[in-house]
């Protein structure tokens, strides 16, 4: 969910226009005339790395899913039932694939596919990347392959991987790209994997491959025919234009020198609707925005080998963090910065997510006297006099460093609104709007006191679960938080017999997760998206919308059928391949009929591991 980037240059819209003039489809009058079909997508987080072993952004995550393949996908249209990707199909009883004790899984890999450079893509290919996840401890993957005993080929074309215990994790599934082994295995040590320089022209399966990258300024990928059984892409090229702020991203999209935009803010999205030939889209409000604090501390052995964690001590108070809850007005952020696109945030499983989604009974009312009786009660008072508590044991004001990354202006505009409302409370702080390059770094070092960022979990709720266990404190965790019981259920939860079990559990990690306060989930915020519908069309939602109309994202999904099924206005309609299938695993079915899980990849940051190992 994190977001890694350094500065990137200023776009002026003339600039744009200017740079992307001989390539923008509207530059031509016959645009299916025999030329190369060029979609542009604007967006303000630009790719650091495209190393798939260090990727943690959205945007490196968007274009990695064109290149690399994974074992299994997600159906897109419920995004709840996995689906093939590599796997012809999913285990099951039925076909052999899952043994009588639920320890081992059989899974067929597809026949006849190759990667970029001609070598046949094979199960070896996938028990290689698997295995060096495990073998070299990349714990930012290590949880989608919980219990593994072994993960062997036994031929080109068979997987065998077997557990410890019977476990949900085949069919979760697991997001991990797999990569070519004859490529990767020159590589012996998890440095040198992390170091190695993929950036352009990477040995992929397609559909596409980045032919270009220009220092986070913009990356180009093109179609690899017949690399992908998704389909044959009718874009020949995409190329993603990173952009420093929304207002310029908006304007090109409007001038017609980039086709589509992504992760717009309500305002402009708003100014978007009237739009002759635009199209918007509000996809599912799955992701979310949180305020977390800074609870590693160099006696609990959590500060990056370079660094010592500069947090005060005591954000282990939970008075101090529940005092932090009340003092924030989650509905007036939605209302007053997202315009309603949105929801007050509850717990890191959002609401979107239904069937898993824990609401709790009595939500916590904005309420600043409140907040202030309990700091005062507990000790917190302005012992010296400068109208800012002091913490009853230092001495020390309380006094915060508040980051926020400049890559979401409605995030920067909602810390405004939370500082004032501390300031209220005594709690002295104001935002400070670093690049998300640079609010990486601060969370590494664990120097900082409050931050604001943002996460979009995956449909299965295991992965987000995960990141607040004590393992991912400097992996994925937001603040180094631990707690026993929650360490513990969630490993139960990864080996409950039935739905139901599981999902009385989840509701239970949530409930400690909400009571504790480790970090506070702000809201749940739509993606809203816009393209030039006067060239485009035949994009697929994923999820599939409802009767109302209500469905997810055209791209930056979980899946990416759209990028095949995109054709100009004057093409007739073109079909995607692939279709999704319901699991044979015994969960599968049920999964199926009671799970709403509707939601976009959006925020997605993932924490490198390597760097703070």
């Amino acid at each position: 969910m994190r977001t890694a980037r350094w500065a990137t240059p200023v776009i002026a819209g003339a600039m744009v226009a200017g740079m992307l003039a001989s390539t923008a489809f509207a530059q031509s009058e016959s645009p299916a005339e025999e030329q190369d079909l060029t979609f542009i997508v604007g967006y303000t987080q630009p790719a650091v790395t495209l190393n798939p072993f260090k990727q943690i952004l959205t945007s490196e995550y968007e274009i990695n899913s064109l290149q690399y393949p994974m074992l299994f996908n997600f159906d897109k249209d419920t995004l709840v039932a996995a689906t093939g990707g590599l796997a012809e199909e999913l285990p099951s009883v039925e076909n052999g694939g899952i043994s009588d004790d639920g320890l081992t899984y059989t899974i067929k890999i597809r026949d006849g596919l190759t990667w970029s450079d001609g070598e046949p893509i094979t199960a070896h290919d996938v028990a290689y990347t698997f295995n060096t996840i495990l073998d070299l401890g990349f714990t930012n993957f290590t949880n989608y392959l919980p219990f593994t005993d072994t993960i062997e080929a036994p031929d080109d074309t068979t997987l065998v991987w077997s557990t410890t215990k019977p476990t949900s994790a085949p069919f979760v599934p697991p997001w991990i790209f797999i990569v070519p082994e004859h490529v990767w295995s020159q590589y012996e040590t998890k440095e040198e994997i992390r170091n190695a320089e993929v950036n352009v022209e990477p040995v992929v399966a397609g559909p596409f491959q980045v032919t270009e990258y220009k220092d986070e300024e913009s990356v180009t990928i093109e179609n690899i025919p017949g690399e992908s059984w998704l389909g044959e892409p009718q874009l020949d090229t995409v190329i993603y234009q990173f952009f420093q702020n929304n207002e310029t991203m908006v304007q090109a999209l409007k001038q017609g020198t980039i086709d589509f935009a992504e992760d717009i803010p309500a305002d402009l999205f708003r100014s978007l609707e009237a739009e002759q030939n635009i199209e918007t889209n509000a996809g599912a409000a799955l992701q979310y925005a949180q305020l977390s604090f800074n609870m590693c501390f160099e006696q609990k052995v959590c500060s990056a080998p370079d660094s010592t964690s500069t947090g005060p001590q005591y954000f282990q108070d939970p008075v101090v963090r529940e005092a932090v809850a009340m003092a924030i007005d989650r509905q007036a952020i939605v209302d007053r910065i997202k315009g309603g696109y949105g929801t007050p945030g509850t717990t890191m499983v959002g609401p979107t997510a239904a069937y898993w989604h824990w609401e709790p009974p009595e939500p916590y009312q904005f309420d600043i006297e409140g907040a202030n009786e309990l700091l005062e009660g507990a000790g917190y008072t302005d012992s010296d006099g400068d109208d800012v508590r002091n913490d009853p044991a230092s001495g020390d004001n309380l006094e915060w460093r508040f980051y926020v990354p400049t890559d979401d202006s409605d995030r920067v505009k909602a810390t405004r609104l939370i500082a004032g409302w501390l300031n209220q409370i005594g709690i002295k702080t104001s935002p400070q709007p670093v690049t998300v390059a640079k609010i990486t770094d601060i969370w590494y070092a664990n120097d900082y006191d409050i931050y604001s960022w943002g996460w979009g979990p995956d449909p299965d709720p295991d992965f987000i679960l995960s990141t607040y266990t004590t393992d991912q404190c400097l992996v994925w965790s937001d603040t180094c938080w631990s707690n026993e019981e929650y360490d513990r259920l969630y490993t139960e939860q990864q080996t409950a017999s039935t739905i139901e079990e599981r999902k009385a559990i989840i509701e239970e990690m949530q409930q400690i997760f909400y009571e504790e306060n480790p970090q506070i989930v702000l809201y749940n915020w739509n993606d809203l998206q816009a393209y030039r519908s006067d060239r485009w069309e035949g994009f697929v939602s994923s999820p599939k919308p409802d009767a109302e109309g209500n469905g997810g994202s055209l791209l930056f999904q979980y899946t990416n059928y759209s990028y095949i099924s995109i054709r100009p206005v004057s093409e007739s309609a073109g079909t995607v391949g692939g279709s999704g299938g319901i699991p044979a695993w015994m969960w599968g079915a049920i999964a199926v009929a009671v799970v709403v899980v509707v939601g976009v990849v959006m925020a997605r940051r993932r924490r490198d591991d390597e760097d703070l190992a």
